[in-house]
């Protein structure tokens, strides 16, 4: 139950309110479509009732294989209102990217685009086709694109009918919502189940703790659909909000600063490159930016220098964030009244909902000013793994609390400072790369060996890869050779910035790379710089 609104059970009641209030007013702006409120929840019924006649019911998986689109919002609303849960795979990934997603989450419909930005989503899901064994029913936008059994679009859409009503009143809080799948040690992506409850009981506290929670707000979405700050931090809190969305569908600086001035943009939460690259566009003081009345920094660490920049050039102090996908979103807010020291050196205050705490390795809680890993209880942290026991185990202790996996420290006021990522995982421009994923596909050339891959500074993205290479003995792997091997494996953002080849690589005793070795000799080359 929503705190914000008692009536609000599950995603769907959201529109039984916003409905009654802003019927005509915009819900979603998407370049030249605007999207009501009427229409969103009319769209969301067509596309409900559509995936019953399909033989869809509540629990089961529906892939979306679309760009950011007010289709994809549509589809993952809609799926939510009838107890289905959305599994969104990127238009990046590769077809045995996509292949993976599908079977694991056993998706049985398909809704997708036909392509975009020169990617043929046909061509990727026919490679894959056989090998997709519960599949069912594929939905594609463009009729003209329609092969194979495909169904369009506008024949998939159907009007509400009385079977709609009994499904709806059949959705429980705990039921799931979302599938985002995330990374860890083994390299082998698992989905985070993220319920109605999670999702409300977030948005609850993030649009507070984010001053997002008055009614007449646009907030602009310029970051994946695929992603928690995409589908919870935007799509969910503007639903929860009653909030206009103004979507893009491939981040551009320019674009960007034109639509927050033709838009009057309030709300924007995007990572540090994207918020560099604006900076960096010598158009900016020709764009009216008042409008902006919260500026949100998330997904990565944010230099001071940044942070100075923004509220000079947009004219608000920003917040900084951390959070993680099995939390459903950035979970920690810095508060602007509480001064520029703590939002330069820290990442804030938990949310309303969330306790968290920072432990030793035995599991006891450190008191303040002790270093620590990060470990969060509430209403918001998912359900667990999608069928991975070992992994909830592994990540959940005895009273409940999720452990990330980061290591930090609380202050006297009981403000969050991150010291450094248990885990490997670094962000490239906003989109999350773990390198066990990377090395296992760069170790299947037949010229390598041995294989690191760690993240390092970039003035853009923030982190690239970079890879340590050990070829097998009598090759010369090429780096033009080992990306060009990966081209099919990986999406492009996976792909590591630099490969370097060594002929030995630090070990541990047990044969591990010491990869605190390979960072320490980098923070001396990049020093040097």
């Amino acid at each position: 139950m929503s705190e914000l609104d008692k009536s609000v059970r599950v995603l769907g009641d959201f529109f039984k309110k916003h409905v009654l209030e802003k019927v005509g007013k915009d819900a979603l702006v998407y370049k030249d479509r605007r999207v009501t409120w009427g229409e969103y929840s009319r769209q969301t019924d067509l596309v409900a009732m559509g995936l019953i006649k399909l033989g869809v019911k509540r629990g089961d998986r529906v892939g979306v294989y679309f760009p950011n689109w007010p289709e994809f919002i549509f589809t993952y609303l809609g799926a939510a209102k009838i107890g289905a849960i959305t599994v969104p795979i990127s238009w990046r990934f590769t077809p045995q990217e996509i292949k993976f997603v599908i079977n694991n989450a056993e998706i049985s419909v398909l809704v997708m685009a036909d392509g975009f930005f020169g990617m043929d989503f046909v061509k990727n899901l026919e490679t894959i086709r056989g090998e997709l064994p519960t599949l069912k029913h594929v939905v594609i936008l463009n009729k003209e694109k329609a092969t194979g059994g495909m169904i369009s679009w506008e024949a998939f859409l159907t009007e509400p009918g009385p079977e709609l009503a009994k499904y709806k009143v059949e959705v429980k809080p705990d039921d799931p919502a979302l599938f985002l799948f995330t990374s860890g040690t083994t390299g082998v992506p698992k989905a985070s189940v993220l319920t109605h409850k999670n999702l409300i009981a977030y948005t609850d506290g993030q649009l507070i703790a984010s001053k997002f929670e008055g009614t007449d707000e646009t907030l602009l979405l310029n970051i994946p659909l695929n992603h928690v700050g995409g589908a919870v931090m935007a799509v969910i809190a503007c639903l929860n909000a009653g909030n206009k969305l103004v979507m893009m569908d491939m981040f551009d600086p320019e674009k960007t600063l034109q639509l927050i001035q033709d838009e009057k943009v309030t709300v924007m939460g995007q990572v540090p490159a994207q918020w560099a690259m604006e900076l960096l566009s010598p158009n900016i003081d020709k764009y009216d930016l008042s409008s902006i009345k919260a500026a949100i920094v998330s997904s990565q660490p944010c230099p001071s220098e940044l942070i100075m920049a923004i509220k000079n050039k947009f004219g608000v102090m920003p917040q900084n964030a951390y959070g993680l996908t099995e939390v459903s979103g950035a979970i920690t807010f810095t508060q602007i009244e509480h001064g520029e020291e703590k939002l330069k050196y820290t990442v804030g205050v938990p949310i309303n909902g969330i306790e968290l705490v920072i432990m030793d390795m035995d599991d006891n809680i450190m008191p303040e000013g002790k270093v620590g890993e990060i470990a969060i209880k509430g209403d918001a942290v998912m359900k667990g793994y999608w069928k991975r026991p070992d992994e909830d185990k592994r990540v959940f202790d005895k009273k409940g609390f999720f452990h990330t996996g980061d290591m930090g420290v609380l202050d006297k006021d009981g403000y969050l400072t991150i010291v450094g990522r248990k885990k490997e995982m670094y962000i490239r421009g906003g989109e999350n790369v773990y390198p066990p994923e990377v090395e296992e596909a760069i170790a299947q050339h037949p010229d390598v060996f041995m294989v690191a891959v760690v993240g390092r500074p970039h003035p853009v993205y923030g982190e690239v890869g970079r890879a340590y290479v050990i070829p097998k003995p009598g090759t010369q792997p090429t780096v033009e050779a080992i990306k060009g091997f990966l081209k099919d494996r990986l999406a492009r953002f996976k792909i590591p910035e630099d490969i370097l080849f060594r002929e030995q690589l630090p070990l541990t005793l047990l044969g591990k790379v010491k990869k605190l070795d390979l960072y320490k000799e980098m923070e001396q080359e990049f020093a040097k710089k």
